[in-house]
């Protein structure tokens, strides 16, 4: 298949390289100079104690701005993948979740498909 270029531009435009914090608007630093990460930049994994505390504070605001929701975050046992769900607290309903449920069905059907292919590998 042939894929032609209908615009009337002969060459993509160049993409405009933004500064980053701390550089002056036109002033850059080459780009192949090596970057230093601070300490600061080192995202550390929340332990469950720290999450929870986190999920508390956000329910209160909900709570405070009078919205009828409830943030949860758990862990499907089948997949072992964490779930974020806001629920209507009125209803149950859930409003949105993260993973969806497509989602987590198609990561249970990659897991049985893996664990019949290893089982039939040793077989």
């Amino acid at each position: 298949m042939l894929i032609q270029n209908t615009s009337n531009l002969a060459v993509a435009p160049m993409p405009v390289k933004l500064p980053s914090s701390g550089e002056l608007s036109g002033v850059g630093a080459p780009s192949d100079t090596p970057r230093v990460v601070s300490k600061e930049a080192v995202v550390q994994t929340p332990n469950e104690a720290q999450v929870k505390a986190e999920v508390a504070k956000i329910n209160q605001v909900l709570q405070q701005s009078n919205k009828n929701v409830e943030l949860s975050i758990s862990v499907d046992k089948s997949t072992n993948k964490q779930v974020i769900r806001l629920v209507d607290k009125d209803t149950g309903d859930t409003l949105m979740q993260y993973p969806n449920e497509a989602v987590l069905a198609i990561a249970r059907g990659i897991d049985e498909f893996q664990n019949g292919l290893l089982l039939r590998q040793q077989a």
